[in-house]
């Protein structure tokens, strides 16, 4: 691979203070190699040369929770109780195939490239994602999610889990990680969260898991009662209070694994503690807490434990669009952010909290991952604080361009190298096939 050079109106470190008139260096081997005022940035012969002009210059976005795979449900569940939506999101899955799930996965990955995100840790089941991520070029952390309510089919799930992992492998790179995710705590049993926790420390795998997220879960782990208590009796499976989803985890051990907590919006000051001595990290997404109902996660008191978050834009099936910019606005209301810590929170902070090194900052010997916004638009017309322009003012629809290691992915509305008439038509058919399968789901055939 060349080397790829980019210079910009602004380049913006994140780590450090703007540079007006600015450029980086990424050298043939996909790493950082000099940032800095355009003039002081080497131009080695041979290398590829994207001069952006009025555009501020950024690290790749990192989406510290999505659902890749769910793409092509957008919009297709609404105004429904938390439990009916998860059901329905079920269903609707249920009719759906591999090749199905691998273009929604892609279109996700491009749509994504084209919002500036070039590292997404993504939860999913079907392993379509860390195939996307992996052909197309994105980086992430792909988690397998296990669902396995009842403590009798723990051994099953185990194996199954076993077998996903393998089949992983395939995708593992110095670009995509493989890690677990025990879904939720409605969704795993005591035996199988032991288990997985078992297997994730002696595999060294990293591991996320939906906590805290609404009040249907807080009535279930905190007071054995709910609608989630009520439909797992239903099934025979005896439920019992089990203290804060966040002290259960440390219980049973999961806690020591330094796991990804999504969600949070339902702990407080204590667990935010707690997880914050055993090295866990928290991807807060605040659009899809608002939408789907369950509220605002205190990112204040996840800051003061001194937590490291993450900001993610979870799962677009309840409608949106993966936006890490209107996510940091979200996240930043009613606190005392700087726009630097605005950027920090999709960015830098993004990849501490999915534990990858060397991914969003731009200084030498971090990997070349990048994203541009453009700033031709009437609200950028003066940039006296470049930061606070971006950080304030930039939209998803303003991203120019993004490289994953010095490996441009998308540039001005194209994605050199792929065929985007064919992937927007597979796109466009799992979409159709989800829709069909929310209808079937709605005429009863997928009956619960």
């Amino acid at each position: 691979m060349r080397p790829l050079r980019v210079s910009a109106e602004w380049v913006l470190p994140v780590g450090g203070e703007p540079i007006a008139a600015g450029a980086v260096l990424v050298g043939a081997g996909g790493k950082i190699e000099a940032v800095g005022a355009d003039a002081a940035v080497p131009r080695p012969p041979g290398a590829e040369r994207v001069e952006l002009g009025a555009a501020a210059l950024l690290p790749g976005l990192v989406n510290a929770h999505s659902h890749l795979e769910l793409t092509a449900l957008r919009g297709l569940v609404r105004d429904r109780p938390f439990g009916a939506w998860l059901m329905t999101i079920r269903a609707i899955k249920e009719g759906l195939d591999a090749e199905k799930f691998r273009a929604s996965a892609r279109w996700g990955v491009l749509e994504g490239f084209a919002a500036g995100i070039t590292t997404s840790g993504d939860t999913g089941s079907t392993l379509q994602a860390a195939a996307a991520l992996d052909e197309l070029g994105g980086r992430g952390v792909a988690y397998h999610e296990v669902y396995g309510p009842d403590p009798v089919a723990c051994a099953e799930v185990v194996a199954g889990l076993k077998r996903a992992l393998s089949a992983l492998e395939a995708h593992r790179s110095d670009r995509v990680a493989v890690g677990v995710s025990p879904h939720a705590p409605y969704t795993v049993s005591d035996p199988l969260l032991a288990a997985v926790t078992a297997l994730a420390s002696a595999r060294g795998l990293k591991t996320a898991m939906h906590v805290a997220e609404s009040r249907e879960e807080r009535e279930l782990v905190e007071e054995g009662r709910g609608p989630f208590a009520d439909n797992l009796r239903s099934r025979g499976i005896a439920v019992e209070a089990r203290g804060t989803t966040v002290q259960w985890l440390e219980r049973a051990g999961f806690l020591a694994c330094r796991p990804l907590l999504i969600h949070c919006v339902t702990a407080g000051a204590d667990d935010f503690e707690v997880a914050r001595r055993w090295g866990a990290t928290v991807a807060h997404c605040p659009w899809s807490n608002a939408v789907l109902g369950h509220g605002r996660a205190d990112l204040g008191a996840m800051r003061r434990a001194g937590l490291t978050v993450g900001l993610g834009t979870d799962s677009v099936a309840a409608g949106g669009r993966p936006d890490l910019f209107a996510e940091a606005r979200l996240a930043a209301l009613g606190l005392d952010l700087s726009p630097r810590e605005m950027l920090r929170l999709v960015t830098a902070d993004g990849a501490a909290a999915l534990g990858l090194e060397g991914v969003g900052l731009l200084q030498p010997g971090a990997w070349g991952d990048l994203a541009a916004v453009g700033l031709g638009a009437p609200a950028f017309a003066a940039v006296p604080e470049p930061e606070a322009v971006v950080a304030w003012g930039a939209a998803a629809s303003d991203v120019v361009f993004a490289a994953v290691a010095g490996r441009v992915v998308y540039a001005r509305g194209r994605w050199p190298r792929v065929q985007v008439d064919a992937e927007r038509d597979a796109y466009r058919r799992a979409a159709s096939a989800a829709a069909a399968s929310r209808s079937a789901r709605e005429r009863g055939i997928f009956a619960r």
